[in-house]
C-alpha cells in the first residue's frame, strides 16, 4: 500500500474548507513534527503566494474562521498557570495554514474580494531588523553603527576602532592618552557586539550603555555600564572592574558573567557563568562578595535604598543569556517583567487600563516574532492588548 507524502496531505488539506477530525489530527501532528524554521519558510511562501493573486479575505470569514479555531484550540488545551509554548506556536501556525485554506477555497468559488479601502488592518510591530547602537568618541563626534560600513569608523589616539563584516566593533592598539568612548544601545535595537582594546568582548542588549577606555592602564581595566551586558573578560594582570547603575562594582581577572541593571527591575543581578568575582557596593571594596558559577549576586538598583547583597543558588544559566541567543526567557516573571522586556526591544510604551489580573508567564520564545504574535501567546492567559501606534495598550 502506498503511503501518500505529506507535503501532497498538506496541499489537499489547503484546498478544503472543512476538515474532519482526523485530518486535523494529522495537522497537529505535522506541525509539531515539522522543523519551525521549515514550517516558517512554508508559511512565508504560502503569504507570498496569497499577496500575488491580489486576493483579499472578508472580514466575515476570518471572524468565523478566528471562532473555529479558538473552538479546536479549547478542545485540546490543558488548564496551566504557565504557558505551552510549543501548544501556542502549533496553534498558530494552523490558523495561519486554515486561512491560507480558506483564501483558496474562497477563490475556486470565485467569491466577490471585499475592497481593500474597507478592510482595517490591525497595527502591528517587528522585532528590530538591526541595531541601532551610537558611538560617542572622546571629541563628542558620534558613529550610527547601522549607517557605518565596515572597516576602520575612527582614531582615537593610537587606538583604531573598526567595524567587521558580522558588525561587530573592534579596538585595537594602545595609547597613553585617557580617551573615553561611550556605546549607547537605545530600545528597539538588536544586541551589539564590542571587543575592546585588551581583546575582552562584551554583548550589549537593548536600553543599555557602556562606558569604556579606548585603551586600558598599566594599574586596572573599569567600565562603566547601564542596562544588561554579557562580559567574556580577558585574562590579564591587571583587574577588570565594572561599575554597576552607580552604586555596585562587579571586579574579575577573566571570567564570563552577565549584569542585568535596568533601573526599571527591582534587582540588579550579577550571574557568573564561569571563573569567579567579587561583588561589592562600597567603592573602597569592603563588603565583597565572592560567588562561583551557577550563582546569582542581587540588591536593590534603587541607589536611594540602603541593600545587601543576597546570592542565589542553582541559577539557570541559558535562561539568563537567552536575550544573546536570540530569545525572550521567562523564568515565572509576572506579566509586567514579561512587559518590560518587550517595551525595550520592540520600543513601545506599556500603558495599563483597567484592574490587570496577575499572572505568571513561564517558557521561551524567539525574539524574531512580529509583537502581534508574541501578544496572542500571551492573551491565552486572560490578559488582552491592543497597539496603537508606539503604545501597547493592556487590558483586563
Amino acid at each position: 500500500m502506498l503511503v501518500e507524502p505529506s507535503q501532497e496531505i498538506l496541499e489537499r488539506l489547503l484546498t478544503k474548507s472543512v476538515w474532519t477530525s482526523e485530518e486535523q489530527a494529522w495537522m497537529l501532528e505535522y506541525l509539531q513534527e515539522t522543523d519551525q524554521h521549515a514550517l516558517r519558510q512554508l508559511m512565508q511562501e504560502k503569504f507570498e503566494q496569497d499577496q500575488q493573486q491580489s486576493t483579499n479575505l472578508p472580514a466575515t470569514v476570518s471572524e468565523r474562521l478566528l471562532a473555529q479555531i479558538h473552538e479546536q484550540i479549547q478542545a485540546t488545551q490543558v488548564t496551566e498557570p504557565k504557558l505551552n509554548w510549543k501548544k501556542w506556536f502549533v496553534a498558530a501556525a494552523m490558523l495561519i495554514l486554515m486561512a491560507a485554506a480558506t483564501l483558496i477555497y474562497l477563490r475556486s468559488k470565485q467569491v466577490q474580494p471585499v475592497p481593500v479601502s474597507k478592510i482595517t488592518l490591525k497595527q502591528d510591530i517587528a522585532p528590530p531588523s538591526s541595531n541601532t547602537a551610537i558611538i560617542t568618541l572622546g571629541n563628542g563626534q558620534q558613529i550610527i553603527l547601522d549607517s557605518a560600513g565596515k572597516g576602520l569608523l575612527a582614531t582615537e589616539g593610537n587606538v583604531q576602532l573598526t567595524k567587521t563584516a558580522e558588525g561587530s566593533i573592534v579596538y585595537q592598539g594602545s595609547s597613553d592618552k585617557y580617551l573615553v568612548n561611550t556605546l549607547n544601545n537605545p530600545r528597539g535595537s538588536k544586541p551589539v557586539t564590542l571587543v575592546l582594546s585588551d581583546g575582552s568582548k562584551v554583548w550589549l542588549n537593548s536600553e543599555s550603555s557602556l562606558r569604556y577606555p579606548v585603551a586600558f592602564g598599566a594599574a586596572e581595566r573599569q567600565v562603566e555600564i547601564t542596562g544588561e551586558a554579557y562580559f567574556e573578560v580577558a585574562k590579564k594582570a591587571q583587574p577588570f572592574k565594572v561599575a554597576v547603575a552607580g552604586k555596585g562594582v562587579v571586579e574579575v581577572l577573566g571570567t564570563h558573567f552577565n549584569i542585568n541593571s535596568y533601573q526599571d527591575e527591582t534587582f540588579t543581578k550579577v550571574t557568573l557563568l564561569e571563573g569567579s568575582v567579587k561583588v561589592y557596593l562600597q567603592t573602597n571594596g569592603s563588603g565583597a562578595i565572592a560567588i562561583k558559577p551557577g550563582q546569582q549576586a542581587l540588591y536593590l538598583s534603587d541607589q536611594q535604598k540602603q541593600t545587601a547583597i543576597q546570592v542565589k543558588n542553582d541559577i539557570d544559566l541559558s535562561a539568563v543569556v537567552a536575550w544573546k541567543n536570540g530569545f525572550f526567557n521567562f523564568d515565572n516573571a509576572d506579566l509586567k517583567s514579561v512587559l518590560r522586556q518587550l517595551s525595550r526591544w520592540y520600543n513601545v510604551d506599556v500603558v495599563y487600563q483597567g484592574n490587570i489580573p496577575k499572572r505568571v508567564f513561564g517558557g521561551e520564545m524567539q525574539r524574531d516574532l512580529n509583537l502581534s504574535e508574541v501578544l496572542k501567546i500571551l492573551e491565552k492567559n486572560n490578559v488582552h492588548f491592543k497597539i496603537e501606534t508606539d503604545k501597547l495598550i493592556v487590558m483586563p
